[in-house]
Formats: C-alpha cells, sequence, structure tokens
C-alpha cells in the first residue's frame, strides 16, 4: 500500500510548497526514484517546470513536462501520468484517484490556513482509507 508522507511547516507564502517539492524530489531523485509531481493544472505545471530549472546553482534536477519526453522527475497535471513512478509528490487540492499506483506520496503543508485545512482533508481522506501515515515537521 501507497506510504504517505506529510511535510508540514510554518512558513507561509507563495512557493514555499512548490520550493519544498523541489526538495523532496531532488532527494528522491538522488536515492535513484522516479518521481511524478502532479500539479493543480496546466499552468501551474509550465510554472514549477521554469522554477525547476531556476532553481540554486548548487542543485540540478532532470525532469520534464509530462509527455515531453522521458525524465527521472517528470510535471504533469489532471489524468494518471500512464508510465512508471515510484513517488508522486501531490501539489494539487485534492488527492489524485491514481495514488495508490505509487510506492510512496508526499504532501506539502505550509503555514497558509487555507493550505493547512486543505492539508487536514488529504490526511483525513488517506486516514480513513487507511494508508501508512508519516508527519515531518520542517
Amino acid at each position: 500500500m501507497t506510504e504517505v508522507l506529510f511535510y508540514i511547516t510554518e512558513q507561509a507564502g507563495t512557493g514555499v510548497r512548490d520550493a519544498l517539492a523541489w526538495r523532496i524530489a531532488e532527494k528522491a531523485w538522488r536515492q535513484g526514484r522516479q518521481i511524478y509531481v502532479h500539479c493543480q493544472d496546466e499552468t501551474h505545471a509550465q510554472a514549477l517546470d521554469q522554477q525547476f530549472w531556476a532553481q540554486p546553482a548548487s542543485g540540478f534536477l532532470p525532469h520534464s513536462l509530462l509527455g515531453e519526453g522521458p525524465a527521472p522527475v517528470v510535471l504533469g497535471f489532471g489524468d494518471d501520468p500512464g508510465s512508471h513512478h515510484d513517488v508522486l509528490i501531490n501539489l494539487a487540492a485534492a488527492v489524485p484517484d491514481f495514488v495508490t499506483r505509487f510506492e510512496r506520496a508526499a504532501e506539502m503543508i505550509t503555514g497558509d490556513p487555507r493550505q493547512r485545512e486543505g492539508g487536514r482533508e488529504r490526511f483525513r481522506f488517506y486516514r480513513e482509507r487507511g494508508f501508512p501515515l508519516k508527519t515531518h515537521n520542517l
């Protein structure tokens, strides 16, 4: 069954979740994992693509948008990504239907009150369905 990891930070503001997603994706990539980053919509996926290219000079994260070709990290939205990935990083507001296809799923919760409430709803969703849950306070 998919293990769900909640990463919780008190930081709030635009881009906090995306920055956390980059950190988690980089760590998983360095461990040899295939990662799918599930974005809210196409605009978010394209913006995240640009942000991932602009990360610090000390970091590098080979990635692509879904449908652009293979990469260890794939950014997409909407439907099931179709190909094999080990880790799902969910940046959408809801839990995607295909979450059970992944070995692990990561949820980022920030100090923004709306993000907190959404995180609580997703936590309840996973708990009620018996997913193994872990939390990491950052």
